[in-house]
Formats: C-alpha cells, structure tokens, sequence
C-alpha cells in the first residue's frame, strides 16, 4: 500500500517529549486479509467519522503513522488530522476551545494535575506506558544508587513525567525531601545546567540522550528500574466529547485501528523508525534513541490501576491537593473495552489480541 503522508500542523516549539516505546508484532490476524468479522474490513458504507489529535512534534505518534500507512484508519471507517503542540497548557487551551479533539503525548501527570484542578477532562486510552526519562551526569559524578541523590541537586522540568516518576521513586525510597530540584522551563536548559556544573543530575524527557552525550553527560539512573509500568502519555478528551455518541464512535474506530497498529510493530522497529523519520523533523539517530529503547513502551491499554498509583503519589508529596475531586469519574476504559472486545470476536485466532484483552482485565478492572 502506498504510504499516505500525515496532514500535520506545527505549532509552537520545541518542548519537552513524553514518550516510549514496546517491543513489536506481527500482524497477523488483524490485516484487511484475515478472516473474521466485517468490523476489520473496510466497509464502503460506513460513514467517515473525523478526528483531530495534539501531540508534540518532536515525540513519535507511532500508532498514528502505522495505522495510516497501513490503511487500519480507512478499514475502521475514520480519519485523523494530526496537530502539533509542543506546549502542554497550550494543547489544553487547544482540546478546551474545540480546536483539536484529543490529546495524546502529554505525560499523565499533567493531565492529573488538570483534572485535580476540576477540568473536565477524561482519560481514556494510553499511548505509552513506560517513558524513556532518564536521569543525566557527568561522568565523574558518583552515582550508585537512589542514596547518591541525597544532598545533591536534581534540574527538572515542572510536572512533566521525569519530574513526577523521579519524585515518586525517590518519595518510596523515603528521601525524597533530602534532595534540592531546580526547576527549569525546558529539557536543554536542564542538560546545560549539569554541563556547566550547576547542578549535579538533571531529569529529562524522552529523546535527550544524543544531546546530553554532545555535551559530555552520560544516563545515571533510569527511573522505570525503580517504577515498573509507572503510566506516560495518556490519551483525553473533554467530559462532553465522550459522552456523545458520535464522538464516542469514532473513539471506538480510532482504538481500533490503534490496537492493531500495536500489533504491527512488534516485528516492524525499522519501519516505525523509518515512519517516525519521514513524519516528524527528527534524524534517524535520535528517533532510533527512542524508539528502539527498551526503557520505552508504547501501549493503548489505558491501565487505570497505573494512572491511580500516580495519582496517589502526587497527592502523598504535594503535587495534588484537591481532595473534591474523584479521578473515577473522569476516567473511561468503556470505550477501549468495546473496541479489544470486538476485535477478540474479528480474529478470534489472534493471540495477540487475546493476551491484550487478558491485560486489559488485569490493568483495569
């Protein structure tokens, strides 16, 4: 099939990526060509639902790319345009204002720290389960284990995921107020800072480590040896968008197409790479550094459980505070439940559909 380039808008730029990455599939029941139900085929009478979706442009919207280059989207009767956010307040104000529909690689923490704030904002889906979020230094610096931060200086970017995982570890370990965070606006500027020796570790999102090697910093420690499958990008929406039946069906065709996207790539690296090249203004080593990472997971499983243990963790060391709010009532695994349902009844002889209905039971229910 030939490859249908992704209609894109760039927005702002450049900020911090929340990203990660799993290992790949073949897709083996979940093409057009299988047998199964009429859901998986392309269906010339089903309605065109649209959709628009935020994200960041220097992150990797792989399941976008996959199920757009081959062809799911079309199959599942629904079509996406891709705009690009850099800012996460900005992308807000963007799903806020009905200027794009979904957001997408935004980290969970901030999206929590929204919700807390009484937005009517609901997650539904994930993106990546494990974010790539490394902890920087320079060589001479000692680093052996978590008791190394103790009485040092840690540069982090304010509620994105390097700065919420990294707390909630160092809040287990039960050291978290023996360490100094300096707070800096951007990941580069947090790389510098270690670089020019004015603090000793800097967290970063994903997609730094070529930089950080360009200046002489090598990764320390990676938060997800200490906080297994802690929660990265979730995918939203408004309360209201959701709750409509239409938006809800093309929600539904969009996971669809995703899961089987998911599939695809566990035996495809190379080509996702290639995707993530051709869509997004990134060289092939720094998307290489991300994608193929085995510190990054990519996954549409909305895994509730994770997201309340993050939310729980934020409220232990102070990052939510609004007790008001039930996070229930703003999460929905409905939507995704539907779609893995139905693709387990398409393909019945898919395994990897069937372990994926068995994960989401363990994740969520």
């Amino acid at each position: 099939m030939d490859m249908k380039l992704t209609r894109r808008k760039f927005v702002g730029g450049m900020g911090a990526a929340a990203l990660a990455v799993a290992s790949g599939a073949a897709l083996a029941g979940c093409s057009s060509s299988s047998e199964g139900g009429s859901e998986g085929s392309a269906d010339a009478s089903k309605e065109v639902l649209k959709l628009s979706i935020a994200a960041q442009n220097n992150s990797g919207q792989v399941f976008q790319y996959i199920a757009e280059a081959h062809g799911y989207l079309e199959e599942e009767g629904v079509e996406v345009e891709m705009q690009y956010i850099n800012n996460g307040t900005d992308a807000f104000q963007a799903m806020s204002g009905g200027k794009v529909d979904i957001m997408s690689t935004y980290g969970t923490g901030g999206p929590l720290i929204q919700i807390s704030q009484g937005n009517p904002y609901t997650i539904f889906a994930g993106y990546m389960i494990t974010g790539e979020t490394p902890c920087f230094g320079k060589p001479e610096t000692e680093w052996t284990d978590l008791n190394s931060f103790v009485g040092k200086k840690i540069g982090i970017t304010r509620f994105g995921t390097p700065d919420v995982v990294l707390k909630g570890v160092l809040y287990d370990a039960g050291i978290l107020d023996q360490v100094e965070f300096v707070e800096y606006k951007k990941n580069q500027e947090v790389l510098q800072a270690v670089a020019n020796g004015e603090i000793e570790f800097g967290a970063t999102a994903t997609g730094y480590e070529l930089q950080a090697a360009d200046l002489g910093l090598e990764v320390k420690m990676w938060p997800d040896d200490y906080w297994h499958d802690h929660s990265c990008c979730r995918m939203l929406c408004m309360d209201e968008f959701i709750a409509n039946e239409e938006k809800q069906e093309a929600i539904y065709r969009v996971l669809r197409a995703y899961i089987r996207a998911e599939e695809y790539m566990r035996d495809h690296m190379d080509e996702v790479v290639d995707l993530v090249v051709e869509n997004l203004d990134l060289d092939e080593a720094t998307v290489e550094s991300f994608v193929k990472s085995p510190h990054m997971k990519y996954n549409i499983d909305p895994n509730k459980h994770a997201v309340f243990t993050m939310w729980d963790k934020m409220k232990a060391f102070g990052y939510i505070e609004n007790d008001d709010v039930n996070l229930e009532d703003h999460f929905n695994t409905a939507v995704y439940q539907r779609a893995i349902e139905s693709l387990v009844k398409d393909y019945p002889d898919d395994k990897y559909i069937a372990d994926k209905m068995t994960e989401f039971e363990i994740n969520n229910l």
